[in-house]
């Protein structure tokens, strides 16, 4: 019976929903510690990857798995995955492409109305007895009117334009693949190159890849180039966004606030200055989870196994990562 191998190591709870998502004929575990230790202690079992979290599968770890058939992303990051290796050893990746796209984008949104509001702060406010109408309400900001920007235009990109479209917002975008002019005027956006976009925009929302090219895309000459009083949202990657200049630009209010879901180091660490600082929102990479997406996202990703083991690869060919 063929074995899968959850690559993170998850809570009962949601091992529960897993499990209830298993086709028949599978065995499945996971770890009991997110290391690369254990991991490499499970490997050789295993005839399956579905890849989660944030433990490398690295050129060891995949010389080690001698029954590896085929990996499957939970997601579709693969920043994570020596995808190298597995070429040179004709070992196939599966993603999830556009599944938690709408979830992401719903919290994109969240995250851009919360900064501009102040939702936390006020809300801690309020339960600590301080009302303060007015006095609160001249630090918060509309999103209408806004000039928006967004870096990376795919799945995620797209609805996200689309969810912010009844704000009344100004859109510009930068991806190092432009889109048609037709498709520019139906999602009614404007192509900027990258560093005329950051001074342009009052809401910077990173939605790319990490790649070596994009690791460290906002560092301390691209944010200072931003305008004073700008906000940021970042719910693709940590290492996007250099967090030291993040942070002294938030302390100096270069930058107004910022709304992140993602970190340099996942889970956060608890000295993190981030943590300290009023002016942000913080979420544990939540963007992407749901009940309902999942549950989709574990379900799909075991069809994609399911159908592979049994050699109908026509039907998940567009799965596959190229």
């Amino acid at each position: 019976m063929p074995t899968i191998l959850l690559t993170n190591k998850y809570s009962e709870k949601v091992l529960a929903v897993v499990r209830r998502e298993l086709p028949e004929g599978f065995d499945f575990i996971s770890l009991q510690n997110a290391s690369k230790e254990e991991l490499m202690q499970k490997v050789a079992e295993v005839d399956y990857f579905l890849a989660s979290g944030r433990v490398s599968i690295d050129k060891e770890i995949i010389e080690s798995a001698t029954k590896l058939k085929m990996i499957q992303r939970t997601g579709v990051g693969t920043d994570t995955i020596d995808l190298k290796t597995l070429k040179e050893k004709n070992i196939p990746v599966y993603i999830n492409s556009g599944i938690n796209s709408t979830s992401v984008a719903e919290h994109t949104i969240l995250l851009i109305l919360s900064v501009l509001r102040r939702l936390t702060s006020v809300d801690t406010g309020v339960k600590a007895g301080k009302w303060g109408k007015n006095d609160v309400g001249i630090t918060c900001h509309n999103l209408n009117g806004k000039t928006v920007g967004i870096i990376g235009i795919g799945n995620i990109g797209k609805t996200v334009v689309t969810m912010l479209r009844p704000f009344g917002v100004t859109i510009v975008y930068y991806d190092p693949f432009r889109l048609s002019e037709q498709e520019e005027k139906e999602l009614n956006i404007q192509y900027s190159d990258f560093p005329e976009l950051l001074t342009q925009v009052d809401i910077l929302s990173l939605h790319c890849p990490l790649t070596p090219q994009t690791k460290g895309l906002m560092g301390i000459s691209e944010i200072a180039s931003m305008k004073q009083g700008a906000f940021i949202i970042n719910t693709a990657r940590g290492p996007l966004i250099d967090e030291i200049a993040l942070l002294d630009a938030l302390k100096s209010r270069h930058i107004k606030g910022a709304g992140l879901d993602v970190f340099s180091q996942e889970p956060i660490h608890p000295n993190n200055p981030l943590l300290n600082l009023e002016n942000v929102i913080l979420t544990p990479h939540t963007g992407g989870l749901t009940q309902e997406t999942f549950s989709k996202m574990i379900r799909d990703a075991f069809e994609n196994i399911r159908l592979f083991e049994t050699g109908k690869f026509d039907l998940i060919e567009n799965k596959k990562l190229k």
